[in-house]
This record gives C-alpha cells, sequence and structure tokens, in this order.
C-alpha cells in the first residue's frame, strides 16, 4: 500500500529530486558560506553548463531507448577540428566547423543504430574509441589557444549558464509541444507500435543521435570558450556525467519516460554535490560515490514505479 501511495500517486516525479536538490543547498549555505558566494554560483553556472547542454541531447536519446556513449568522443573531435580554425581567426567558420562536425558525428551514430541495426551501446561504444582515437591524434598532445579569446563572448561570467538553460527550454518545448517530441516517447515506449501507428522511428532516431552530436560540439565551443584553451582529454569521462545527471533526473533507462526538467535537476545535483564536496574539504571520490548512489536510488525508483 505504501509503495503504490508514493510511486502511483500524481505528484510529479521532479518533485522530490527537487526538493533533495533545495535542501542540499540549504544544507552547504548552512555549512559553509562560500557556497552561496556570488563567485561560486559563477562556478556552479560554469561547472554545469557543457554536461547540461550535453545531458539535453542524451535525454532525448534515452527517452527513445538508446544510448549514446560517444558524447564526450564527439565534443573532443569536433572542438579540435573547429578551434584551430578559430586560433587562425576566422571565428565564424570554425563556430560552424565545429557544429557541422559533430552533426555529422551524431548521425554517423544515428545511422549504425537505425540503418545498420547496430545496438547503439555497441554502436557509441566504437564511435567513442574512434573519435577518442582520432581527436588525439589530430592534436598531436598539443593544447589549442585561443590567444585573443575568440571565444570570450560564449565563455564569461554567465553565459554559459544562459547557453544550457536555453538549451534546456528549446530542448522542453521541443519535447512537449511539437508532435515529433511526442512521437519520441512513443518510440521509446513501444517502438513497433509507433511504427504501426505510422511515425517514421527511423528518422526521429536518427535526427535524435545528430542532435546529440550537435549539442556536444556546442558544449565544447563553451567549454573552450570559459578558458580559452582545449585538449584533447579535456572532456574525458563527461559521457558518464551526462548519463548521471539524466538517470537522477528521472528518465527510464529503458526508455519511453523521462522529461527535461528531470534531467536539468539531476545536472544541478550532480554539480552541487561536486562542489560542495571540494567546499567541505572531502576527497572528490565522495562525491562520485554519493552521486552512485543517487543512479542507485533512480533506478530503483523507476522500477518500482513500473511495478
Amino acid at each position: 500500500m505504501l509503495k503504490r501511495m508514493v510511486f502511483h500517486s500524481k505528484v510529479p516525479k521532479e518533485i522530490p529530486i527537487f526538493l533533495f536538490l533545495v535542501g542540499l543547498c540549504t544544507l552547504l549555505a548552512l555549512t559553509t558560506r562560500a557556497f552561496a558566494s556570488a563567485s561560486n554560483l559563477k562556478v556552479l553556472g560554469t561547472d554545469a553548463a557543457a554536461i547540461g547542454i550535453m545531458a539535453v541531447g542524451m535525454t532525448m536519446v534515452i527517452i527513445t531507448g538508446g544510448i549514446d556513449l560517444s558524447v564526450a568522443a564527439v565534443l573532443a573531435f569536433a572542438t579540435l577540428i573547429g578551434g584551430r580554425t578559430i586560433a587562425n581567426g576566422n571565428v565564424f567558420l570554425g563556430f560552424v566547423v565545429t557544429l557541422i562536425v559533430g552533426t555529422a558525428c551524431g548521425a554517423l551514430n544515428g545511422g549504425l543504430v537505425t540503418i545498420a541495426g547496430v545496438p547503439p551501446i555497441i554502436a557509441t561504444l566504437g564511435t567513442l574509441y574512434i573519435l577518442q582515437a582520432a581527436a588525439t591524434l589530430l592534436s598531436g598532445g598539443q593544447c589549442i589557444i585561443l590567444e585573443r579569446n575568440e571565444l570570450g563572448f560564449i565563455g564569461n561570467g554567465f553565459v554559459p549558464l544562459v547557453i544550457m538553460l536555453s538549451t534546456f527550454a528549446t530542448g522542453y518545448l521541443a519535447l512537449r509541444l511539437t508532435r515529433p517530441g511526442r512521437h519520441i516517447y512513443a518510440i521509446g515506449g513501444n517502438e513497433e507500435a509507433a511504427r504501426l501507428a505510422g511515425i517514421n522511428a527511423q528518422r526521429l532516431k536518427l535526427g535524435v543521435y545528430a542532435a546529440s552530436g550537435v549539442l556536444a560540439s556546442l558544449a565544447g565551443l563553451v567549454m573552450m570558450g570559459i578558458s580559452s584553451t582545449f585538449q584533447a582529454n579535456d572532456a574525458l569521462g563527461y559521457e558518464l556525467a551526462v548519463i548521471a545527471a539524466v538517470v537522477i533526473g528521472g528518465t527510464s533507462i529503458t526508455g519511453g519516460q523521462g522529461s527535461i526538467i528531470g534531467t536539468l535537476i539531476g545536472v544541478g545535483i550532480s554539480t552541487v554535490l561536486r562542489n560542495g564536496a571540494i567546499l567541505v574539504g572531502l576527497d572528490a571520490r565522495w562525491a562520485q560515490a554519493i552521486i552512485g548512489a543517487a543512479i542507485f536510488l533512480a533506478v530503483a525508483a523507476d522500477k518500482l514505479r513500473k511495478r
């Protein structure tokens, strides 16, 4: 009876995780003055930006029943290619090239999954290794440096946070207010039934992976704008942080359920946990352990809701 009351109530599932985030922020604000300072709020915004931007695309991919393990490698590869053009003084061309390369890499993943029929985890794992190696070879171990801070207009102050929130707003509107958005949920819920209903699942899934790729490349541009530098391993491991944020936010790893709002809260929780661990003097690995525990709880809650 208790389980039914908790997991089958009409309370949106984002509410419990939002309350957890509020409680976590309140606890940190009371235990350390630095947490609520303007400088730390800026740090939180910049730390969350790249993960958050990629998490929007990842949410859509996971809702369709897929997964994209290659987002960090796409970020690195696309940013290194476009970054060289930007460093040579052609900011607009470099910006466009980065986004095109990211879109192409995402579309490649989508093609492998939808046309070739490769399972998403295998397709994107293969792409991860290939693009990781390509990025390392392309960089030659060297770091791209923007001496004139050409991307400062997207990396200074609270601009990265604004870009991230704008990405979330766009993703929310796309999923909730458009026909393709509703079809994405239908595909994740029952792809065969969606096909029988006339939904072009292949085209939509390819588009979702392409969106994940372009958002990964946008995240790379924001990262380079923040630091004015970029090297091949700057985003190493980000794919796991992105997936963690999406799952903590309540998106079902088996597809068909999830929300952009939940993912935003999940990004907030993971970012605040990492930041809070540093402020209170804890080893960063404790924050990772807590995030891991949160993933287990989120998956367990999802399983209980489906019973």
